[in-house]
């Protein structure tokens, strides 16, 4: 079991939102797939593998990486270009504690990472799809159930959100003192 079973399930669940003769829990279309973080790069070749299927089935599909999408988010919050945030970056660490730092920036990096993707998706239509890949790369600022709690009523298309990890539920999936808590809205795709 693996691969195969998750992305079969998925792309069927996928093209029948997208065809309308499925609905999500909730009626959300939102698919959230948690993998064994040992699978990191096969888990990047297979979502982007399934957007080409999925393309190919004349879907409009896209993956965006939101390491990239964290990169945007800082550089507009330290009103920096992309490549000079390492030194950005470098310069706050000498000013400041490291943990206080990441809690800064945590407190405004989840809007602005929001604000960057919907942007970046405004003309995905409502019967597209985009896959968020490189979810690990948030850690630790942000967790997958807030993302996606965040997202939704931002973005028009379907999500999918492929993340490493080993257990879902709301007490590792949301940070402690999140107020949102775990976001439960949309599929699971379990590994199996």
């Amino acid at each position: 079991m693996g691969w195969p079973e998750v992305m079969q399930e998925l792309e069927e669940k996928i093209a029948s939102t997208l065809r309308g003769t499925y609905r999500p829990l909730d009626n959300v279309p939102f698919f959230r797939v948690q993998y064994p973080p040992v699978e990191e790069r096969e888990a990047l070749r297979q979502f982007r593998l399934l957007v080409e299927r999925l393309r190919h089935r004349q879907f409009r599909a896209a993956c965006v990486s939101l390491a990239d999408a964290l990169k945007q988010a800082l550089g507009a919050l330290l009103n920096c270009r992309v490549d000079e945030l390492e030194s950005q970056l470098l310069e706050l660490e000498r000013e400041q504690e490291r943990s206080e730092l990441q809690s800064r920036l945590s407190e405004h990096l989840l809007a602005e990472i929001v604000k960057t993707l919907a942007a970046s998706l405004k003309d995905m239509p409502r019967n597209g799809v985009v896959v968020l890949l490189r979810m690990g790369s948030l850690y630790p600022f942000l967790r997958p159930s807030s993302l996606l709690s965040s997202l939704e009523g931002h973005i028009n298309c379907a999500v999918v959100l492929p993340y490493p990890g080993t257990t879902l539920g709301a007490l590792l999936d949301a940070p402690p003192g999140d107020f949102r808590g775990g976001y439960y809205r949309g599929d699971v795709i379990p590994w199996r």
